[in-house]
């Protein structure tokens, strides 16, 4: 099940930094800064791992994960909840590798492509 990301939840994530949670296959919680995280398509994020960290791992073990994001203008933020796609090939691996190569960074250990299942705000809008 996947719901319809929508032009101001792009917005936001363009504009604020957002944060990743994952939990390990022992349920230690981790969460964590991904400057690269954006939308994909109208029901998927996508992000680069670069650091091979804890996040990696633990999506590497199965964990969902949530991605949350606050427009302290708006006063309010979004969590998207979803499950993850490791990509180290392909097209859209490729495409990302070029992306950060343009802006001068080094290619990421991988993408990782999020399919949103639930979004929810901090409080009602």
């Amino acid at each position: 099940m996947s719901v319809e990301i929508t032009d101001h939840m792009a917005e936001v994530l363009k504009e604020q930094l957002a944060f990743i949670a994952t939990t390990s296959p022992d349920g230690v919680p981790n969460v964590g800064p991904k400057g690269s995280i954006g939308v994909y398509d109208h029901t998927a994020l996508v992000f680069d791992e670069t650091t091979g960290g804890t996040t990696l791992n633990n999506i590497q073990e199965g964990s969902p994960v949530m991605i949350a994001v606050v427009d302290r203008a708006w006063k309010n933020g979004y969590r998207f909840t979803g499950r993850t796609e490791i990509l180290d090939a392909g097209d859209i691996f490729t495409d990302r590798v070029q992306a950060r190569a343009d802006r001068g960074k080094s290619a990421q250990i991988c993408s990782v492509l999020v399919h949103v299942d639930k979004v929810s705000t901090f409080r009602p809008v």
